[in-house]
């Protein structure tokens, strides 16, 4: 093709059957202005590579070697023949539909507001017959128990099921909200209480476990107004930041001190290892500890 049809813009190729001079009154003008509006130009060719019409030019014959500034040679008008016939091959397999990450979410957000709008008002123009439902079966609950707990020194009776756990027992029945859940799996030792004398963690042991025992609780440390000489130390030590696990501290120091076993920091620390502060008060607790210990 002469040089002279060289463009930037972009050029759409058009193959048609037959060239017709009506094609050109009826149908080009129309078409070329709506191509320069999106700024590109139009070629046509013919499909016996007889004629080609390049942007804004007239009709020029292929088969026969043109003259003047815009000549083309028989072998060009073949060539382009082919390279359009190889093009239209292509263009009747559809490309793959590809998908934008924003394409994705747009389609995702449209789709589910039809969904959402259209599906609502299908579902209301359906029969207005109720439609029976298979009735689930039903499972009957777990049964209850009637126990009695000796907390504190008093007798307390509730109904619980036989997979309640001591602690839920003092705090969701009973209101000692002093025991304090921290884990629930035995790690932290927030929860310890005393049974019959020896420290426990309260979420390990069931609730029916713990008739006939005598269950001391924080609650049940103080005499009145009057704290308790480890309660007294924890005070005075400032064995405490957040409090959260003092509860749990203190009923396992009172019963280590029972024990008779901690002499030294070092055993102090060994045997309080069960009870976690996140604070990291342990130097003033191992001191509030010696304190009750030598005050006793």
């Amino acid at each position: 093709m002469h040089e002279g049809m060289v463009t930037r813009r972009p050029r759409v190729l058009a193959f048609i059957e037959v060239w017709s001079p009506e094609l050109a009154e009826r149908e080009l003008p129309a078409i070329r202005a709506q191509l320069r509006g999106l700024g590109a130009e139009l070629a046509v060719v013919a499909k016996d590579g007889s004629w080609l019409l390049g942007p804004d030019d007239p009709p020029i014959r292929l088969h026969e070697p043109a003259t003047g500034d815009r000549s083309f040679a028989l072998a060009d008008g073949q060539m382009l023949v082919d390279a359009l016939a190889a093009a239209a091959e292509a263009m009747r397999t559809p490309p793959p539909i590809t998908f934008t990450r924003r394409e994705w979410a747009l389609t995702s957000l449209s789709a589910g507001f039809a969904f959402a709008l259209f599906g609502c008002k299908g579902k209301g123009k359906q029969d207005d017959k109720p439609v029976a439902a298979a009735a689930a079966p039903q499972t009957p609950p777990p049964p209850e128990y009637d126990i009695v707990l000796t907390v504190n020194g008093g007798e307390r009776r509730l109904k619980v099921e036989a997979r309640v756990s001591l602690l839920d027992a003092l705090r969701e029945r009973l209101g000692l909200t002093g025991t304090k859940k921290g884990c629930d799996h035995g790690q932290c030792g927030a929860c310890t209480v005393h049974l019959d004398g020896r420290r426990i963690k309260s979420c390990m042991q069931l609730a029916i476990m713990s008739q006939g025992q005598k269950i001391t609780t924080i609650e049940g440390l103080a005499s009145g107004d009057t704290l308790h000489p480890m309660q007294a130390a924890f005070v005075a030590h400032d064995g405490f930041q957040c409090g959260y696990c003092t509860p749990g501290q203190i009923m396992s120091a009172v019963a280590l001190l029972a024990e008779g076993k901690a002499r030294t920091d070092a055993e102090v620390r060994e045997l309080m290892s069960g009870n976690i502060c996140r604070c990291g008060a342990y130097p003033n607790i191992i001191a509030a500890i010696q304190s009750a210990r030598k005050g006793a």
